[in-house]
């Protein structure tokens, strides 16, 4: 359910000692002379997806021209090295993951911020609770490895501690060692383990929720992307599947139960009561924060530059990276704000 591809990943095809990067094709058409686009998931096809899934079985993609293909994700399958070798035009991906790109020399580019928040949360049981992170020292927390421990250490760094400070113990993805206490904190997903959990009878009452960006400690989640290339070769392709991207996202928003039952036809292997809490999780990470008052898809430059800050500080990058080449808002700011609106 959650993506548990590392901060730092392989954007190049390094061919014979040469390193290539896809310089994007233009537009090509079908028969039907709609212009093909091959969007790459950042995981299987689930709630998560919902908007992209509904704009394809609703039609919306075909009305504006464009007969768009969407690849599934996986552990083994990277979206950022998918989209820079040419074989995916748009792809979803995490803020660290294209700010990383960017270190390598990689042009990706943000063209919308779907999750307005990090759908990280960091979860004590109640009789566990703390009243500030220096209450941690010594105690074993579980996180997830591979770069996605960063907020956390970044949490920790906010209140004058380091990763030494406590236990790290690497989690898998069960929350059985957590409810054993094998650890008295563990990372989950708003719209994974913790739906998880509360399907188990672990409401969200029963435990202390740390947010990272109550430490200012967010790497938000979801957003589109492009290589430089493809989009200044193909802005109004870009801006159509946005545009209808949007649209199946309101419906998603206006009729949650429907779009549940329209994702469970795409993926027969899903639960149908899972899916409508992922459902209900992922409305709230996308229509949350900015977007309330910027619409869909708003892209703050301060979240990507606390993305930035925090994998520069951990050395996840060698070198600071320019945020404002990290994204292109100027397609977002030519979609009317009726298309963009949450409600």
């Amino acid at each position: 359910m959650k993506n548990k591809i590392g901060v730092i990943v392989l954007l190049a095809i390094v061919i014979g000692g040469i390193v290539w990067f896809a310089v994007g094709t233009g537009k090509q058409k079908t028969n039907e002379g709609l212009t093909k686009v091959s969007l790459r998931l950042l995981w299987f096809p689930h709630s998560q997806f919902a908007g992209y899934i509904i704009a394809q079985e609703k039609g919306f993609y075909k009305e504006a021209g464009l007969d768009v293909t969407i690849q599934p994700g996986g552990p083994n399958l990277s979206p950022p090295k998918s989209v820079a070798s040419g074989s995916d035009d748009i792809g979803i991906a995490m803020p660290n993951q294209i700010i990383a790109a960017r270190s390598n020399g990689v042009p990706l580019v943000s063209i919308a911020q779907m999750f307005q928040d990090s759908p990280n949360r960091y979860i004590l049981k109640k009789e566990n609770a703390i009243t500030q992170l220096s209450d941690l020292k010594g105690k074993p927390v579980g996180l997830w490895l591979g770069g996605e421990e960063l907020e956390f250490i970044a949490m920790l760094k906010s209140q004058g501690m380091t990763e030494k400070d406590i236990k790290i113990i690497p989690q898998n993805y069960s929350v059985v060692p957590f409810l054993e206490d094998n650890y008295v904190c563990s990372q989950v997903t708003t719209y994974g383990e913790m739906n998880f959990l509360a399907a188990q009878g672990w409401t969200a009452d029963k435990f202390q929720i740390l947010c990272p960006k109550d430490y200012n400690s967010a790497i938000l989640g979801d957003m589109l992307f492009c290589t430089e290339n493809y989009l200044r070769k193909n802005k109004e392709t870009v801006q159509k599947f946005l545009e209808a991207s949007f649209k199946g996202w309101q419906y998603c928003i206006d009729n949650p139960e429907e779009a549940v039952k329209i994702v469970l036809s795409y993926n027969k292997e899903l639960d149908a009561d899972e899916q409508q809490m992922v459902m209900k999780s992922t409305i709230e990470l996308i229509t949350t924060g900015d977007a309330k008052q910027y619409g869909l898809g708003y892209i703050n430059p301060a979240d990507l530059q606390n993305a930035e800050r925090i994998l520069f500080e951990s050395g996840q990058i060698e070198k600071r990276v320019d945020v404002s080449k990290v994204y292109d808002d100027s397609i977002l700011q030519n979609i009317s704000s009726e298309i963009k609106k949450t409600k």
